[in-house]
């Protein structure tokens, strides 16, 4: 489908509310640095009051604050070429982003009452969810009907995950499966495209077994986990992801990779996800449970953070009209990510392994910002809207 957007109606908007991922992305990127940083004068013993901060929030803010602000600039964008219908813009995509940051600002800080936050968070998802969900009814698109139960998940998540004090630990674990089984859907579908069409290479036709089995291993393990079966059934899905992930990657040209840092970058990060996999089977398994908090390390920065960083500065390019070509330093940044992951898992509990994570995040995000922040609050480059 072709969508319809007036083009006199689009240029009126200011251009960083013209799409979805223009806020999100920068909101999100910017908002990942402030809450690290804050995250490691926690660790060093910084006196905060004035701060709601602790690991409930470090970790309710990497996954609602900043993986889930992506997420849900993403799909909104995706959602117009999807369905043919316009991405929220203009008042639509400004309140939309005005709830994010209100719940930001009342998690961090102490004098808010929790309520608040939680009510402005929740009702981010939920007129997400009527956003996305209405696209996706009125075009009958059921293959993308994903994004409505996951932006409610979301908003059922997010409010337990600060009002439920005795589950944060699981729910939280819960909401960054949530978002890995999301980027094991969108990556299926776009890195064996972005990577055949880049090197001008025939995709390989997908095989329904495999396929079928990621999303049903998937749904497994995000159940098992929400209902809390044993973990051996959870370490059970966790090893069958992971075993079909590595038949899944193998035919998307691993060695052909490496002369596009935009690929590589795609593909290093999905490598870091099934590595949580493997992890979190060994643990969950009890054969080596010391290894859960580097498992879940391996998907939230490794396989998250650096997957969101790639397909970030890929989309803001090829959305803007630019040529899809990483800026100079955006290399270092996709390996900044990479070492980041890395760190946590095998460097940490050690502080300057925590130290050194946030400090590779950091840097990788900084340069997204440093060349991006042109790109998202200025108009197109081939004069479409957009």
């Amino acid at each position: 489908m072709i969508p319809i957007v007036d083009r006199a109606s689009a240029e009126s908007i200011a251009p960083i509310w013209r799409m979805p991922f223009r806020p999100f992305f920068w909101g999100a990127a910017l908002w990942s640095m402030v809450a690290l940083v804050i995250w490691q004068g926690q660790l060093l013993g910084w006196q905060m009051p004035a701060l709601r901060v602790g690991v409930v929030w470090h970790s309710h803010e990497m996954l609602f604050g900043f993986a889930a602000a992506v997420v849900v600039g993403f799909l909104g964008t995706a959602m117009q070429t999807w369905t043919g219908i316009p991405s929220p813009r203009g008042t639509q995509l400004i309140a939309l982003f005005g709830l994010w940051l209100l719940a930001r600002l009342g998690y961090l800080l102490a004098v808010v009452p929790i309520w608040m936050p939680v009510l402005a968070e929740a009702s981010f998802f939920l007129f997400s969810a009527f956003l996305l969900g209405a696209r996706v009814l009125r075009t009958k698109q059921w293959r993308n009907m994903f994004v409505l139960p996951a932006m409610l998940m979301f908003a059922a998540l997010s409010a337990s995950h600060w009002l439920v004090p005795g589950a944060q630990s699981r729910i939280a674990l819960v909401a960054l499966l949530l978002v890995t089984a999301i980027i094991l859907v969108v990556g299926g579908r776009v890195i064996p495209f972005f990577t055949a069409r880049r090197f001008h290479l025939s995709p390989k036709d997908k095989l329904p077994v495999v396929e079928w089995g990621t999303h049903i291993s998937a749904l497994g393990l995000l159940l098992s986990v929400a209902i809390g079966l044993p973990q051996m059934v959870w370490a059970f899905f966790a090893l069958s992801l992971g075993i079909l992930q590595v038949i899944r990657v193998a035919r998307w040209h691993p060695t052909k990779i490496w002369a596009e840092p935009m690929v590589w970058s795609l593909q290093v990060s999905y490598w870091l996800v099934i590595l949580g996999c493997f992890l979190a089977a060994l643990a969950w398994s009890k054969v080596a449970p010391s290894w859960q908090s580097p498992a879940l390390h391996a998907f939230a920065i490794g396989g998250i953070g650096g997957l969101i960083l790639s397909m970030t500065s890929r989309v803001s390019l090829g959305h803007t009209g630019r040529i899809l070509k990483a800026p100079r330093l955006m290399p270092l940044a996709f390996a900044a990510l990479m070492l980041s992951a890395l760190a946590r898992i095998f460097w940490a509990p050690a502080p300057s392994g925590f130290l050194a994570a946030i400090v590779a995040w950091v840097i990788g995000y900084a340069l997204f910002l440093l060349y991006y922040t042109p790109v998202l609050f200025q108009p197109r480059v081939d004069g479409h809207p957009g």
